[in-house]
């Protein structure tokens, strides 16, 4: 219960006050694309570029981390195409789409806040180790098979091509590396610059929730097949990813304490905004992808709450 009110209540305590105001007349559509915009492309990067500076020292990149976290990613991504396949007969276009929401974390919107309340910043950084690789690996995966299972021409090493310029102009992309290559130098950061930088961090938790928040609220579950499909997803994602990447991470790579907590609580997150931006860009599985990404954002309150006071130091 501590850990609840403590933790996850300021949290989702957010997410609900930009609900409210999503459905009024505060936070119109357009004004909610512009903080979730300002919180995308301004305050998350220069929260990451200023984690993986640090104090000027190189960062190690913890590949046991990496490569566990990652390891349970693609093991759900086989699970949810075979699932997608038997049990919803779904085309390889429609499964690139649920397979994504079944491994796609929302670890940005979402999940930093969750660890700067959580464990502070240790566990911003070991976050921030789990981030460089989340969209470098995983989203070229789902466009290729989003891709190929449309049929897209320009044959394979445009698909490519286009993957590749998609993950590195995405700006929370540009920010982890831009900050990995200026930790090198071992300059640290100018002090003014360092400050802005540091205001413009402390906004990205709060800005994210609420637009996050106003974002579902403008949304809406829809019954059906899709739900029953977003509920198969969402057990993937809520129950099936956190066991999987705890044990790849406690059992098999034998990673701190710590670490196995941030990477299993990252598993345990919903499903990301980039699952309906994904959808929606290529025009498949759209209003599955809306109900994986609102039933787990709903449904993750039980499984945050039970993995972080399972394993929650404090």
């Amino acid at each position: 219960m501590a850990i609840f009110v403590s933790i996850i209540l300021p949290v989702f305590g957010l997410i609900l006050i930009g609900y409210v105001a999503g459905r009024t007349p505060i936070l119109p559509a357009t004004a909610v694309r512009g903080i979730a915009n300002a919180a995308t492309y301004l305050m998350i990067p220069a929260l990451l570029f200023r984690s993986m500076v640090g104090d000027g020292a190189v960062p190690s990149m913890e590949p046991g981390i990496v490569l566990a976290y990652f390891g349970g990613c693609l093991i759900i991504l086989a699970l949810a195409l075979i699932c997608g396949r038997a049990l919803f007969r779904m085309t390889l276009d429609q499964l690139g789409v649920f397979g994504m929401a079944a491994m796609y974390s929302n670890a940005v919107l979402l999940g930093l806040p969750l660890m700067q309340t959580a464990f502070g910043p240790s566990g911003v950084i070991l976050q921030t180790r789990i981030i460089a690789f989340h969209s470098l690996i995983l989203l070229p995966v789902t466009t290729m098979l989003i891709a190929v299972g449309r049929g897209q021409s320009g044959g394979f090493l445009k698909i490519i091509g286009s993957a590749v310029k998609d993950t590195v102009t995405n700006p929370i992309i540009i920010g982890l590396i831009g900050g990995l290559a200026w930790s090198f130098t071992g300059l640290g950061i100018w002090q003014p610059l360092d400050r802005m930088m540091a205001m413009l961090g402390a906004a990205a938790s709060p800005t994210a929730l609420i637009a996050l928040g106003a974002a579902q609220a403008q949304s809406s579950l829809r019954l059906g097949r899709e739900m029953t499909e977003a509920l198969t997803a969402a057990a993937l994602k809520l129950v099936l990813h956190p066991l999987i990447v705890w044990f790849l991470t406690a059992k098999v790579v034998g990673l701190p304490p710590e670490a196995v907590a941030v990477a299993t609580v990252t598993a345990a997150l919903p499903a990301g905004a980039n699952v309906y931006l994904q959808a929606h860009q290529f025009g498949v599985y759209v209003a599955g992808a809306v109900n994986a990404v609102m039933l787990t954002t709903l449904l993750s309150v039980v499984s945050i709450t039970l993995i972080l006071g399972l394993l929650h130091p404090g």
